[in-house]
């Protein structure tokens, strides 16, 4: 698994604190972003892009446990929430094509 980019790394600086708060736990490698297990795309985004996926899903977390908030989030802003959520299937190939880059690369050596 690639580590994460330096805009990921600030990303998640400025997450954390909000994160904890939240109860959400958050992580990160170079290909996603991890909330509460949810890995949502973040490839080639930049530290406000990767904010910017965090407060959405923080969006859907908050209107999922809160009554007062619970049906508010209307279907196409769902739908835009979760553009770049991605499946375990999903996850699971970019790790493996990782791991297949790195192989090559120490063969190439």
């Amino acid at each position: 698994m690639k580590p994460m980019t330096n805009d990921t790394r600030i990303a998640l600086e400025k997450i954390a604190p909000i994160a904890y708060e939240l109860g959400i736990e958050v992580r990160a490698d170079a290909h996603f972003l991890y909330c509460n297990g949810q890995a949502i795309g973040i490839g080639c985004n930049s530290a406000y892009a990767t904010v910017c996926e965090f407060i959405a899903y923080a969006m859907y977390h908050i209107s999922r446990r809160e009554y007062r908030f619970e049906g508010t989030i209307k279907r196409d802003l769902m739908a835009a929430i979760k553009r770049y959520w991605c499946d375990r299937n999903t996850v699971q190939k970019m790790h493996e094509l990782d791991e297949m880059e790195v192989s090559r690369n120490a063969v190439g050596d």
